[in-house]
Parts: structure tokens; C-alpha cells; sequence
């Protein structure tokens, strides 16, 4: 970033690398804290050259000899950290290369699963159909949260972004100012420190929740006690915007596994945890807002013990259903394959897309329908014949 001075950078990476330790203390990763930040001399960060800046950056992790690992954050990108991994020798990075996973979509996925987490501990259900969501920050993390929103069935989902074309995301309101406009769910995507006390002071009544991606959404204590005693629920970073770490932790200690994985496979077990986290705390809390800072102590693990990443195998077989037959498309052929195979004995998992079995986007429905037992060949016919019995049972 461009930073007024030096101090500013320190101050900023000092700050930062506090928030790491919480995550990864959080969910025991195997790794500490430590965020490494750069003071750029121009404000237009496009003037800068990115190969020499990776080579300045080896440099200094060549300097901890393995005490510092680094990965893709703000303002870097994939070429960058292809740089850097040449300039280390291939050491020191942890960036998803050689891996289909995506470290935004698994941020995303912390954040979606401590929504979840937390309304489900408020509430007593996951269903979303009466929350509005103001998705604050319109990134790769944020529109992935807008739009896994929308399809949980979020009843408004509203997006701000500075840059407005970013906050047109399909099934969701674009709004000018998130800080005037009502919600009940504030999901802060964007750059640290937004929530100021005016902000706290003023936003539109009627929230009740936030939970996001930004490390340090609040600009002081001050803001973030506005909030408590607003009765607003907010679940702290170190769990919401854990999902790059906790993939980290996978590629640390199963390197192979990460590198090979179906990544929503992934996403999905960052989504269970940060799910179990959030709502665990929310009821440590007794949900209590101005509770929440003081019991999050009961939901840290010791640092002794294996890394979060070594229990992801296991989520893996305890989520994979075993099945002679995978069917695609729940309508009428596919309820029929079914129905033929279980009579069979033969075990099969049948996928639909649809709200339900035979759904109205399926070939088979419709007001009417002919049905013939005349074929060219005999095999058919029989087939037909067969079919007919079949429907009459």
C-alpha cells in the first residue's frame, strides 16, 4: 500500500499480524501469526514492478530461514506470487499454486458458514428467507458472499462497493450507501476500520447482525461497544475470515491432498467449522452482544495438539455417501431408474438441482403426454409393454 510513512506501515503490519494470531490461536492451524506488509512509494500501485518487489519480499523471508510463510493477499495477485515462489526457491509461500482451490471463495466460505452459525444460534434455524443483507465490499470474497446469499434463499441482498459496477451482482440490490441504508445483516467485505463511531452511532435501526471479511471492520473499542449495546451480534474475524488459514493448514500438513482435492469439498468443511465456532461462541455469550468479547476465550483450543488441517480427511469420509449408482435428474426417468434399482437391491444416490423430485424444469413435465407400445423393434416394444406395468404399479 501506499502508506503516509513508514511508522504508518509498521503500525499497520503490527496490527495485522495481532489479528493473524487470533485466527490461527482460533482454530489451532499450526502456524502463529505474522503479516507482511509493503510501503510503496507511489500512490498508483500499477507504477510499481511487481518482479522486483517479489524479489525484495524473498529476501526478506530468505531473512527467517523458515520462520515466515506468506501467501496471496490485498493487492497481490496469482503472477505475483509466481514471482515470489521463484524468487524463494519454492519455499515460503503457501498460495494454493498447483491447486484448484481458490483462498477467496474458502474466506468466503468462513464467512458463510459463521452467517449461518450464528443465526442458527440466535434464531434456531439456518433459514435465512427473512434476513436482508447488506454485503459491504464487492472483491472476490464479497461478491462470492453476495451470491452464495441469494442462493440460500436470503430474502434482499444489498451490495456496495466503491466501485459500482463491481455491486451489480445478479439477484441483488446495488445501493449507493451502506451506511444509511437499512438491514438486518451487515456483512463487511472491504478494507479495515469502516465501522467508525459516527457509523455505529447512525446506521439504520434495525440491524442485528454483523459478521464479515474485513480484518478490523471497527475503527476503535469505542465503535465496536456502540454496537454491543445497539444489541448488534458480532462474530470477531478471528472466526468469520478464517477461511484462507484453515486452507492453509490443509495444504501444510497434506500437501498432495490439497493440490488433488475437488475444491467444494473444501469449502465445504471450512463452512462446517466456522459454522460450529460461531455458533458455539454466540452461545458461550448466552447471546449477548457485550458478551461475546469476554467468552471468547472459551472457544480457543490449547496450541498443543495436531493442526485443524489433519482432521479434514475425516470430514471428508464422514460426508461421502457410498453408492453402487449415481443418478442425475430426479424426473420421471430418473425416479423410475431408481425405483428399478432399489427393487433390485442395488443402492443408488439420486441428484436434482430442483426444489423437489420431478421438478418443473424436468423433460418429463407438462399438462399431457402420448404413450406408444409400437416400435420397429421387438426389443422396444417389449421394453414399452414392460414400462406400462411398471406405471400402473
Amino acid at each position: 500500500l501506499h502508506y503516509a510513512s513508514p511508522r504508518d506501515a509498521i503500525e499497520d503490519a503490527v496490527r495485522l499480524a495481532k489479528g493473524m494470531t487470533r485466527k490461527h490461536d482460533m482454530f489451532r492451524t499450526g502456524f502463529s501469526g505474522a503479516k507482511v506488509v509493503v510501503k510503496a512509494d507511489h500512490p498508483d500501485l500499477s507504477a510499481v514492478e511487481r518482479k522486483q518487489l517479489m524479489e525484495d519480499v524473498a529476501e526478506a523471508l530468505h531473512a527467517f530461514e523458515g520462520g515466515l510463510y506468506t501467501g496471496c493477499d490485498l493487492n497481490t495477485g496469482d503472477g505475483d506470487m509466481d514471482h515470489l515462489v521463484e524468487a524463494t526457491g519454492e519455499k515460503f509461500v503457501l498460495a494454493g499454486r498447483n491447486s484448484r482451490v481458490d483462498t477467496n471463495v474458502a474466506t468466503a466460505s468462513s464467512v458463510i458458514g459463521s452467517v449461518l452459525g450464528v443465526v442458527e444460534a440466535m434464531e434456531g434455524t439456518r433459514d435465512l428467507s427473512s434476513l436482508t443483507f447488506t454485503v459491504q465490499g464487492c472483491g472476490k470474497v464479497g461478491s462470492t458472499v453476495a451470491k452464495e446469499l441469494v442462493r440460500l434463499g436470503a430474502k434482499k441482498v444489498q451490495t456496495c462497493d466503491l466501485f459500482a459496477a463491481a455491486a451489480e451482482i445478479q439477484g441483488c440490490d446495488r445501493i449507493d450507501d451502506w451506511t444509511s441504508t437499512p438491514c438486518d445483516f451487515l456483512v463487511p467485505c472491504a478494507n479495515s476500520l469502516a465501522i467508525t463511531e459516527e457509523v455505529a452511532t447512525n446506521f439504520p435501526e434495525g440491524i442485528r447482525y454483523c459478521v464479515g471479511a474485513t480484518n478490523s471492520p471497527f475503527a476503535n473499542d469505542k465503535a465496536k461497544e456502540i454496537f454491543d449495546k445497539r444489541g448488534i451480534m458480532h462474530i470477531p474475524e478471528s472466526i468469520s475470515s478464517a477461511g484462507a488459514i484453515l486452507a492453509d493448514s490443509v495444504e501444510w500438513y497434506d500437501i498432495d491432498l490439497y493440490q488433488t482435492v475437488e475444491p467444494s469439498l473444501l469449502y465445504g468443511w471450512i463452512r462446517d467449522i466456522s459454522a460450529a465456532k460461531a455458533s458455539d461462541l454466540a452461545d458461550h455469550a448466552e447471546q449477548k452482544p457485550h458478551k461475546v468479547d469476554s467468552r471468547l476465550r472459551n472457544v480457543v483450543p490449547s496450541r498443543e495438539g495436531v493442526p485443524v488441517g489433519s482432521d479434514f480427511p475425516d470430514w471428508i469420509d464422514d460426508n461421502t455417501i457410498h453408492t453402487d449408482t449415481v443418478i442425475v435428474g430426479g424426473g420421471l426417468a430418473g425416479t423410475a431408474t431408481a425405483f428399478s434399482l432399489s427393487q433390485k437391491g442395488v443402492t443408488s444416490v439420486l441428484l436434482e438441482k430442483g426444489s423437489s423430485l420431478a421438478p418443473p424444469t424436468a423433460s418429463s413435465n407438462g399438462d399431457s403426454r402420448m404413450y406408444r407400445k409400437m416400435y420397429s423393434s421387438e426389443f422396444f416394444s417389449k421394453m414399452q409393454a414392460k414400462a406400462l406395468d411398471r406405471w400402473e404399479e
